[in-house]
């Protein structure tokens, strides 16, 4: 039942979707209809007109009955009963079927006329019952007569009249299918020409020329041809927008995220300074911006005074790094790709060389899938970076540089002052010594001052010597290659002046020191491989440089000689004034223990700045 009700609901919204396909149906349901009404009107006439041919045909039969009985009885009026018998017996063939239906037909004068007949009949029967004269009979037999005239014609108006009103409804019958036709026509015209075609005509030239010379069953092929190969131009351009936009977009963020990785950069860089804290930093904000595995940056050994370890990396230590990269003459100073099969997987590296001017500072290495793509924007970020990067190490190298050469220009004036007044005037004290020793020795030696004035020669020869070992400190070079091998160089310096084996253990690669932090240490190790060599008979010594934990360097100096005893009253009998003195510039503590095992440990402490 429901289903029912919702029926005008779904046809009304079946015809606002389908109205071309509705308005045909509905011309195509007028058409049948008409044709339908035409032919009714036929059956009408074929049931109808076979009826009153009847009707008229039995009228007259029984006119001509009525006609001869009348003339009959008008000659021999003796005979009136067997007339009078033979005309009621037509007069009940009138009571019949065939004139009940005569009477049925309200619309026309026919049932006026039948009604009429009928009384005449029945004027005529009561006549002959009445035994009325001849002239009676004869007058009433003609009234029935005319009757049957009239019911004659007025069954033949009837029939007229049903032919033209049938006539008229199939001529208006006839029309409408004319028009209906008509109708179907134009609307066919107007959808399969005219609105075909311009459906045709907004198609792309080079579509419909393509199919201009297929040949095709109906224009409903062509459209359907023709609207299949646009939509699948438009998909593909539909496609290509999305590609083109997303790439857009991807483009965009990338380009976003190179500025604010360019700018977090050149922050950093510029707040912080390059230290190896902020080029681990830079290198993982590189991997993130980039979308790669891995990013790392093997220093020459023109830039090896960042790290000791050659290399610093944001995941790993990098798999493609070959010391055949630094060949300059090989190399050019460009971005350059490449895959290689590392542990059965390909690898691509992309790596740029780190130019200065005294040669390249190192490489920057990305690796990452083989099947990676870099664009133009990561490609020019890499680039900026590894500029970035190479001035700032050479800025920084150039800064340090003149740092140290200035406190080396420095010290060699303190040097050479204390060369041109402090040490004349103990080389002056010294000589006048020895004139007052040749000169009276012997009144020295019965006046008792003779071991005054020894402990006053071996006084000024010991600070003479220790103003020598100054100016020679004084006088030291720090390598611009960094702290290694200055310490290096002081090594092969002590050992060639003694017989000590030296070792050194340095674990300071991750820890920066300024240039002063670097000479005063230097001077201490200096001042404690002197001490060795003058005074404790070792053959061995081992120099450890530690980073603690906590972010202190430790410097221990350890030897196996015969030990330290020395007296707090002269302390610079083993130089130990001076260290301590460079421990406080350090602002730091220093030490000097005996071993367990034998010989002395010095143990500097310190946290760098």
């Amino acid at each position: 039942m429901q289903n029912i009700l919702n029926f005008p609901k779904l046809l009304q919204a079946f015809i606002k979707k389908h109205k071309l396909y509705a308005n045909l149906h509905a011309l195509v349901v007028s058409m049948v209809l008409s044709v339908i009404l035409m032919q009714a009107g036929s059956l009408f006439l074929f049931d109808y007109i076979p009826n009153h041919l009847s009707v008229i045909h039995n009228a007259y039969q029984n006119q001509s009955v009525w006609k001869t009985e009348l003339y009959k009885l008008e000659a021999d009026f003796s005979k009136k009963e067997v007339i009078f018998k033979q005309l009621n017996k037509s007069q009940s063939d009138f009571d019949g079927p065939i004139y009940a239906w005569a009477k049925n037909q309200n619309d026309t004068n026919l049932v006026k006329s039948y009604k009429h007949l009928k009384a005449m009949h029945q004027n005529f029967a009561a006549a002959s019952l009445q035994t009325q004269s001849k002239q009676v009979m004869l007058q009433k037999g003609a009234d029935v007569v005319k009757a049957y005239d009239d019911f004659v014609l007025a069954s033949e108006e009837d029939v007229v009249i049903k032919q033209s009103l049938v006539s008229l409804i199939q001529f208006v019958c006839l029309f409408l299918v004319f028009c209906i036709a008509a109708s179907i026509m134009l609307t066919s015209w107007s959808i399969l020409i005219n609105r075909l075609g311009k459906i045709i005509s907004i198609m792309p030239d080079d579509v419909v020329i393509a199919h201009s010379n297929t040949p095709y069953d109906d224009e409903f092929e062509v459209l359907e041809k023709l609207t299949a190969e646009t939509s699948a131009r438009l998909q593909a351009i539909q496609v290509e927008t999305k590609w083109i936009n997303k790439t857009s977009t991807e483009k965009v963020r990338k380009m976003i995220l190179s500025q604010d990785f360019l700018f977090k950069l050149a922050k950093l860089i510029g707040s912080s300074g390059l230290s190896e804290l902020t080029i681990k930093k830079t290198l993982y904000s590189l991997e993130r911006t980039l979308g790669v595995a891995n990013v790392a940056l093997v220093f020459s050994e023109n830039g090896s005074r960042i790290s000791a370890q050659r290399a610093l990396f944001s995941s790993y230590w990098p798999l493609t790094f070959d010391e055949s990269m630094f060949d300059e003459t090989a190399n050019p100073v460009s971005v350059s790709h490449a895959t290689r099969l590392i542990k059965g997987e390909c690898v691509q590296c992309v790596s740029l060389p780190l130019p200065s001017p005294n040669g390249w500072l190192g490489i920057l290495l990305l690796e990452t899938e083989a099947n990676h793509y870099f664009d133009d924007t990561e490609l020019q970020l890499f680039e900026v970076t590894a500029q970035m990067l190479a001035l700032s190490m050479g800025f920084q190298a150039r800064e340090q540089e003149s740092r140290r050469v200035a406190l080396l220009e420095e010290r060699a004036v303190i040097a050479r002052e204390l060369h041109d007044s402090l040490a004349q005037s103990l080389s002056y004290m010294k000589f006048q010594l020895a004139r007052l020793q040749t000169n009276f020795g012997s009144h020295l030696v019965e006046s008792g001052a003779d071991g005054i004035v020894t402990e006053m020669r071996e006084g000024l020869d010991n600070a003479y010597r220790e103003l020598r070992e100054l100016l020679t400190t004084f006088r030291v070079q720090m390598d611009v290659r960094g702290l290694d091998h200055v310490l290096e160089e002081a090594i092969e310096e002590f050992s060639l002046r003694s017989s000590l084996n030296i070792s050194l253990d340095n674990r300071l690669q991750e820890c920066r020191l300024s240039v002063n932090e670097e000479f005063h240490l230097l001077h201490v190790v200096r001042e404690a491989l002197s001490n060795i060599v003058r005074h404790s008979g070792a053959k061995k010594v081992t120099i450890a440089l530690v980073l603690q934990s906590a972010g202190d360097v430790m410097v221990t100096i350890d030897d196996d000689g015969k030990g330290c005893t020395f007296d707090e009253t002269k302390p610079h009998h083993y130089g130990l004034a001076i260290m301590t003195e460079r421990a406080y510039c350090l602002g730091g503590t220093i030490e000097v223990l005996p071993r367990r095992r034998g010989g002395t440990r010095v143990r500097l402490l310190f946290r760098p700045k």
